[in-house]
């Protein structure tokens, strides 16, 4: 079958929800604020890592079971693309090595291996470890291209201390997400989130009477993924809005002795 283009108009759900939440004498600016901290959440829900990609049905949470392990998980491969280890100073039984290892010499050791054909470090530069020498091997999205050659880190303690800072930032992507629903007055999100909300940047423009619209932005590494399906969510969103809306109509129609369907 060709492909067709084909978009799909959310402004049926739009106009359905501002006439129910007037029928109903709701308090606007409350409804939207409450109905912007679930999409919010959705959205932090959405985000990676996840083990698989969540269902946007449910009840609303932060995150899916899994997640964080799948985050530690996916960061240790990423950082072992971009960083080997040199090894334990006595496995290496080349004296040249073993002294080269002690000075810190990293051109000497580069140039070793340059020539060390049946090594799993051949033709490897050597460098002193350094989060931004990392970083330098990630792409804007913050993973590490295929096929990119890691550098060899001289000392191991280093280049496990930095390990450790990249698995404790697993997270960060979704807490942009969550610090939003939180300010729009959902319940705390898990730790392993919450501890990197100083390190996100996420206005939010609170509804008001007068400007009953709820906006916020989010911006990290990882958001990527969100992005994409980023209108299905809002369609979602907008849907399950409007059935809520609905089946308050129908409950208080009911209550009110009128025969419902």
């Amino acid at each position: 079958m060709a492909k067709k283009n084909f978009s799909v108009d959310d402004t049926l759900y739009k106009a359905q929800a501002k006439k129910l939440v007037r029928e109903l004498k709701l308090d606007e600016p409350k409804f939207v604020r409450e109905q912007a901290g679930i999409f919010a959440q959705l959205l932090c829900k959405i985000t990676p890592p996840f083990k698989s990609f969540p269902k946007m049905s449910g009840r609303p949470t932060y995150t899916t079971g899994g997640a964080q392990a799948q985050g530690k998980k996916a960061v240790r491969a990423g950082f072992f693309s971009a960083v080997q280890r040199m090894g334990n100073l006595s496995k290496w039984k080349s004296k040249s090595i073993r002294s080269a290892i002690r000075a810190g010499d990293t051109s000497k050791l580069t140039v070793i291996f340059a020539n060390m054909k049946n090594s799993n470090k051949h033709g490897m530069k050597v460098r002193n470890y350094s989060d931004q020498l990392r970083n330098s091997k990630r792409n804007a999205r913050g993973r590490v291209n295929r096929g990119t050659q890691p550098i060899v880190a001289i000392t191991n303690a280093d280049v496990n201390k930095g390990l450790k800072r990249a698995v404790n930032n697993v997270g960060i992507a979704k807490s942009s997400f969550a610090l939003a629903a939180l300010r729009l007055g959902r319940k705390s999100p898990p730790k392993w989130i919450s501890k990197h909300f100083s390190k996100v940047n996420t206005p939010v423009k609170m509804p008001t009477a007068g400007s009953p619209i709820a906006r916020f932005t989010s911006s990290a590494k990882g958001l990527d993924v969100t992005m994409r399906r980023l209108k299905d969510a809002e369609r979602f969103r907008l849907k399950a809005m409007v059935l809520n809306l609905k089946s308050i109509v129908k409950a208080n129609a009911k209550k009110a002795g009128f025969k419902t369907r």
